[in-house]
């Protein structure tokens, strides 16, 4: 297995240098607390070529129309690096389509991938894929067998997105007074469970993250993907997988992550819903 993790800080490519992968999130990226200037995802290329980590961008947001000539011109530059770009967007894809190097695509696009009619279809252009996460345990083993699939395995992930400023709304209609672009909490009024709300100044776009951390950990020894994304920069948590990696995925690390924080959960489906059963 191969280890993608993502960064808040410059400083920390040097602390990664046993993954094999590392996200930069870009002013075009949504799912992250931070956003690097071109000018410092120059830099974290150089670092990462220096570190023997492929570098790749994230602009994951979803691309409107008046973005299209400014997000275009930023891919001319970036198309230029030695970097795999992470995206939803299908003008991303037709961008890198029209230059003949789709095969520097990972396509995430979070509830999306979801059988292996779509896994098969971007294997054959070479572009790695983010695989959903609400799928049955023999679903996610099945869909792993493909080598361009990607399984994030710890971490928030996304289950709502939405162009509407969600914040923003709710603000002016409930006549509050506070900084929209802070990150927020929601909740159901039946549930206890809180969920992360946030809202971008750079893009008009909100996106609301999962109550709890995903940690897919022990079931790994057999679902056994090609790559695994994990979406913390904490090095406890990278340490485990990277540990577990070459010795084995099981229980005990499964218990440790949860000491390290008490705020994950398995998040897999392990039996295919009934609503979802072709003979029910």
């Amino acid at each position: 297995m191969k280890i993608i993790t993502c960064i808040k800080s410059l400083d920390d490519i040097s602390k990664f240098s046993f993954v094999d992968m590392l996200v930069i999130p870009s002013i075009y990226s949504i799912y992250y607390d931070k956003a690097f200037s071109l000018d410092e995802i120059n830099e974290a290329i150089t670092l990462c070529e220096n570190a023997n980590i492929t570098p790749v961008i994230s602009l994951d947001a979803l691309i409107e129309e008046d973005m299209l000539e400014d997000v275009y011109t930023y891919l001319d530059v970036l198309s230029k690096k030695s970097c795999m770009i992470m995206f939803s967007d299908m003008a991303i894809l037709a961008y890198y389509k029209k230059i003949n190097k789709q095969n520097m695509l990972i396509y995430n696009a979070s509830t999306y991938v979801c059988n292996e009619e779509d896994i098969k279809y971007y294997q054959e252009l070479g572009i790695k894929v983010m695989l959903s996460l609400e799928l049955s345990l023999g679903e996610v083993e099945k869909n792993c067998s493909y080598d361009n699939t990607v399984l994030q395995v710890y971490g928030y992930f996304p289950i709502y997105y939405s162009k509407r400023k969600v914040i923003s709304l709710y603000k002016e209609y409930a006549k509050l007074d506070y900084d929209e672009f802070v990150e927020k909490e929601i909740k159901e009024e039946l549930r206890d469970e809180k969920y992360k709300i946030r809202e971008y100044k750079n893009i008009p776009h909100s996106i609301i993250l999962s109550a709890n951390k995903i940690c897919i950990f022990e079931e790994l020894d057999k679902i056994k993907p090609s790559y695994i994304y994990i979406n913390t920069d904490d090095l406890d948590v990278l340490n485990l997988y990277k540990d577990a990696c070459i010795n084995g995925f099981n229980e005990k690390g499964a218990l440790a992550l949860k000491e390290i924080d008490g705020r994950v959960d398995k998040s897999l489906l392990y039996t295919r819903p009934a609503i979802l059963k072709e003979d029910e």
